[in-house]
Formats: C-alpha cells, sequence, structure tokens
C-alpha cells in the first residue's frame, strides 16, 4: 500500500510539459508510419506498372504472335452463372431410363479459358474455342412419366450424385454491333459442340424401370398426387451405386453480350456420355452466366 502512494506521488510530481511531449512522439511516430505504408504502397505500384509494361511488350512482341497468331488471344473467363443440370441415367443395353437425377438451379462459379473469337473475312460470322471444367453435386431424384411440368416431381431420397467434366467447346455464331464503332460492345447467337471427359459417382433408387410394376407404380402416384408415401417407394424400388468414368460429345445452343470484357450469356447444353459400364447418362444444362474476361 505504501509503494502505491509514493508511486502515486511521484506520477503527480512529473513536469506537467512532459505530457504534450509524449503526445507529440505519438503523433510524430503514428505519421512516420502512415508515410512508410504509403511509400511501401507506391513502391508495390511503380513496381506493378513496371511489370505491366514488360508483359504487355512480351505480349506484343513478334514472337508472341507467331506462337498465338494461328489462334488468337486467349482469355481467362471468371464470374459466377445460375445453373440446372439434370441428368438421366439409361441402362447400357436396352437405353431406357433408369432413374433421374436433378442438381436443382444455384449459383455456381465460372472457371473457363476461351481463345479470341475469329470471323470469316468481314462477316458477322464467326467461330471460337473454349475450355472449361466444372464438377457439380445432385442431391435430389426426379420421377418422371410424361414431358409436361405436371408430370414430373423431385423427390429426397437420400441419393447423391458427384459429376466432374473436362471439355472443349469450338463453337459457330453470329455477330450484331461489330462494326458499328462499338468493337467492345455486341450481341450473338450460335451453336456450339461439347467435347468431353467425364467421371461421376453416387447412389440412386431406380424408379423409371416400368417393368418393376410396383416401384413405378409407387413412383406414378408421387407424381400425380395420390400418394405422399416416400419410404414406400424407397422399399419397393431396387437401389444402386455406380461409378462410370467416360468420354463424350454434345451440343450447345447460346445467345451472349458483350460489354468491355463483361459478358453475359444464356445457354442450353446437352452431354452425351459414352459410357462402357452398367450405364450410359445424358446430361441436360440450363445457365444464365455473367462473366469477365481477362487476356493472358
Amino acid at each position: 500500500m505504501n509503494r502505491l502512494f509514493i508511486l502515486l506521488l511521484l506520477s503527480l510530481s512529473l513536469p506537467t510539459f512532459a505530457v504534450p511531449e509524449i503526445i507529440d512522439d505519438t503523433i510524430n511516430g503514428a505519421a512516420e508510419t502512415f508515410e512508410d505504408i504509403g511509400s511501401a504502397i507506391d513502391e508495390i505500384n511503380e513496381q506493378y506498372e513496371h511489370c505491366e509494361e514488360l508483359y504487355k511488350t512480351i505480349r506484343e512482341s513478334e514472337c508472341a504472335n507467331t506462337i498465338l497468331g494461328m489462334f488468337g488471344r486467349m482469355f481467362l473467363k471468371l464470374g459466377v452463372s445460375f445453373t440446372e443440370r439434370q441428368l438421366k441415367f439409361q441402362e447400357t443395353a436396352t437405353e431406357e431410363n433408369a432413374f433421374i437425377l436433378s442438381s436443382g438451379l444455384k449459383p455456381r462459379p465460372i472457371f473457363s479459358v476461351a481463345l479470341q473469337d475469329s470471323y470469316f473475312s468481314e462477316s458477322n460470322w464467326g467461330y471460337g474455342f473454349g475450355f472449361n471444367y466444372f464438377d457439380d453435386y445432385a442431391f435430389e431424384q426426379s420421377i418422371e412419366r410424361g414431358s409436361s411440368a405436371d408430370s414430373k416431381t423431385k423427390v429426397d431420397l437420400g441419393t447423391y450424385s458427384s459429376m466432374g467434366v473436362i471439355a472443349i467447346n469450338p463453337s459457330l455464331f453470329y455477330t450484331w454491333g461489330r462494326g458499328d464503332s462499338t468493337p467492345n460492345r455486341y450481341f450473338k447467337a450460335g451453336i456450339g459442340l461439347n467435347l468431353m471427359y467425364s467421371k461421376v459417382r453416387g447412389t440412386a433408387y431406380i424408379t423409371e424401370d416400368e417393368t418393376d410394376v410396383d416401384c413405378y407404380g409407387q413412383g406414378s402416384a408421387l407424381v400425380d398426387g395420390s400418394s405422399t408415401d416416400i419410404e414406400l417407394l424407397k422399399t419397393l424400388c431396387a437401389s444402386t451405386r455406380y461409378r462410370e468414368s467416360s468420354y463424350g460429345t454434345g451440343a450447345k445452343l447460346f445467345i451472349a453480350g458483350e460489354w468491355n470484357k463483361w459478358e453475359s450469356e444464356l445457354s442450353i447444353s446437352l452431354y452425351n456420355h459414352r459410357s462402357q459400364g452398367d450405364y450410359r447418362f445424358i446430361t441436360q444444362e440450363t445457365q444464365v452466366a455473367f462473366s469477365r474476361k481477362f487476356e493472358f
């Protein structure tokens, strides 16, 4: 207690001019710190500008133009899409539907590479090449008893599907607005091919086999609303596990618009997976995408 009292007296006996000096030293130290940070940021920006100038020089060099002259410039496309994918699994022998899985409509990241569009002479007809990769998960099965919206229903049976696809996408398109003095703003529509390799695995209940009368009948009852007993469906229908790797082809229809390397696109795609296992499967994809193109 005495020591605390002595320390208090000493602190009160300090000269009053010491406090302003301490405050000044603190402010000056903070100012110097901010100046150091500002100098470091300026230095980084200056180095970045030098690197950007060097990168531009290399990109425009004769060597780079020789290598890329056949294909044109390359772009990395980053963005987000709102995508729904449906996987129809068919018996390899009969090509009849065995079960259908749906991923539902949800946002997904975009990560793909595209070559600069090329045109036939001075016309508005052109072609392009893209490369993309996606992986997807489906946790719902779709039961279908016809082609209309009222003859389908989605049910959660505790099954899943995991799919990864690497694809090359050549396309042919027609462009509007390319030659109207706004080269960074145009609209195009076209058709493309999907050349891909896929891996898929998961579990499912075989709900689309018409020869399994009890299972098929309960699925029909769920579709028309006369039954809501999902557990009964799981009891009546056979379950399966699958793991497939295959190459395949497909088609794509799209309309797209671009403004200063910002791109939006609406597309419908079909992937036909050629599997040698128990099932072959077809992926149907509907996508609305928004992305930014970064030149290599």
